[in-house]
């Protein structure tokens, strides 16, 4: 075996090892991370970044220059240098937590390049040098070995959160000497987090991995097939995350939608709807007033004066009140990326802030180190870089949708399982970022990847066949 193809073997060693960490990141992080914040609990970012270093220190780069998606997204980051230059005045006179808005801009750019330039072409070039359906199934055996961790762990663990079995306690902390990972029982929220540091976490966990799992039932054989989906529903709404288990039904509904327009599929779609039937059956006999009293709950659990969620709902809609009035403010090109906080700081409403322990002690505070999240990717985006921003963004969305729409729905060329994995993720991502304001989606970048390696294949097969 010759050394570039050693070399080839190592760099997908450790892609896979990253892929199977993805959920790890309970443990507190590492200090010589430290200036790369948002990253510095992903244990994951450490073998994409190590196969990163090897692919562009000892072989050719591709990069997808002519894809229009790819070119879509250099230009949203173009524009975002533009919103900063064109507020650069402003942005040198910024000073909030101890940083400049000079220090917030490189920080929060240097986090998006590292995203969507430098893990996206690794990826890239990873996926382009196998073959394409051997390394999809690599990469699903080893979300599906994670999921089994994830399964474990949270199962422990909601047994003594739920159950009070406090016997199982030093169980659970045997997995302290699992890498990356550090056992923490929450005893305020009492909610389920498993491997990762917080119960969103896990549900953003669960959602990226849903259209993996989901394919299973259309690849494997037995009632066995069906139980990594039911698991990634099933923690979903144990997490207690409202908004992502809803996510998660949605790109149930778009499984169930690829079942049914699918013929040779319609007795399988048959089987699972049998199946929901008697089970939902079984549940409203048995539990029907505990059931329809926690669907109401969290039905209704997104007002401002819910008992239990209040200061979490104040917290995130007047954060997003604040970005939209900044929005209003420079509607064109937005405060500059990565410096609305700045802005928006002034302009939180005081029904959020009023009583809110989290404005007093973190996001108003000046000795608290961490700026306030947006908790909205989209209504970040314009208040940073405008609609101008926005409509680049947006666009660069819609165009992976209508891919992935056309080759699993619309004009399915050859096996759809693949590009239905890609669409029922690329779902799951873009309503998750109505919730979550950060482009470090592993995940997301990881299906774009194969989107442009599938583009490029299917190019090259039309360019033989001329």
């Amino acid at each position: 075996m010759n050394i570039a193809i050693k070399l080839k073997n190592l760099i997908l060693v450790i892609f896979l090892l990253g892929v199977f960490f993805i959920p790890f990141n309970s443990f507190k992080g590492f200090a010589i991370f430290g200036v790369l914040g948002e990253y510095n609990r992903d244990s994951c970012v450490l073998f994409f970044l190590l196969c990163s270093v090897i692919l562009f220190t000892t072989g050719k780069i591709k990069i997808p220059y002519h894809n229009i998606i790819f070119q879509l997204l250099i230009l949203f980051i173009f524009w975002v240098i533009l919103s900063v230059v064109f507020n650069s005045y402003d942005m040198f006179g910024y000073y909030y937590k101890q940083r400049t808005g000079f220090e917030r801009f490189i920080r929060q750019f240097v986090s998006l390049l590292i995203s969507a330039i430098i893990l996206f072409i690794t990826f890239y070039n990873i996926i382009e040098k196998f073959d394409l359906k051997t390394i999809i199934l690599k990469i699903r055996t080893i979300f599906l070995y994670s999921l089994v961790i994830v399964v474990v762990y949270g199962s422990i663990e909601f047994l003594i959160i739920k159950f009070h079995m406090d016997g199982l306690r030093s169980t659970l902390h045997l997995f302290d000497y699992f890498p990356f990972t550090s056992v923490n029982i929450d005893k305020w929220t009492r909610r389920i987090s498993s491997v990762t540091f917080e119960p969103p976490a896990l549900a953003t966990y669960l959602l990226s991995i849903a259209g993996w799992m989901f394919s299973y039932i259309l690849t494997g054989k037995g009632f066995k097939r069906f139980l990594p989906g039911i698991f990634v529903i099933l923690f979903a709404f144990l997490s207690e995350s409202r908004a992502v288990f809803f996510i998660i039904i949605i790109q149930v509904f778009v499984f169930i939608l690829f079942l049914i327009r699918k013929r040779k599929f319609n007795s399988l779609f048959a089987k699972i709807f049998l199946v929901s039937v008697f089970a939902g059956a079984a549940v409203v006999t048995f539990f029907l007033k505990s059931t329809v009293e926690y669907v109401y709950d969290e039905l209704t659990s997104f007002k401002i004066d819910d008992s239990v969620h209040s200061t979490s709902n104040k917290t995130r809609f007047g954060i997003q009140t604040a970005m939209f009035e900044v929005f209003k403010e420079s509607p064109i090109v937005g405060a500059g990326y990565g410096l609305q906080a700045f802005e928006s700081t002034k302009k939180y409403p005081k029904w959020a802030t009023e009583d809110n322990w989290e404005f007093r002690l973190k996001h108003l505070n000046e000795n608290h180190p961490s700026f306030p999240p947006g908790f909205n990717l989209y209504l970040r985006i314009l208040a940073e870089t405008g609609i101008i921003g926005f409509f680049i963004l947006i666009t660069f969305f819609i165009s992976i949708l209508m891919w992935c729409y056309n080759k699993t729905f619309k004009n399915p060329s050859g096996s759809t399982v693949i590009p239905l994995i890609l669409m029922i993720s690329m779902v799951g991502y873009i309503f998750n970022w109505l919730k979550t304001d950060t482009f470090r989606v592993y995940g997301f970048w990881l299906c774009l990847a194969i989107i442009m390696v599938m583009i490029k294949q299917n190019k090259q097969l039309i360019n033989e066949s001329k």
